[in-house]
């Protein structure tokens, strides 16, 4: 794949951020020549999708989307 053919596919992309988001650096991985997560990660310790992360505060929990803004 190269830059003009990245660019055609995603443009017109329709696909919300999290459906896409995993394709689309695997194909930008593509175009630049840099391994993918799985390639240069195989145990899938430091470059990984959906890498889980330690809160430092807190208490248990995840983060959730914030309420929207009242103008």
């Amino acid at each position: 794949m190269n830059v003009q053919q990245f660019q055609a596919k995603w443009q017109g992309s329709t696909l919300k951020e999290r459906s896409a988001s995993q394709e689309h650096v695997l194909d930008f991985c593509c175009v630049f020549g840099v391994e993918t997560p799985a390639a240069a990660d195989p145990a899938g310790t430091f470059y990984t999708f959906e890498k889980g992360a330690e809160k430092s505060s807190g208490g248990p929990g995840s983060i959730q989307k914030a309420p929207p803004r009242r103008s």
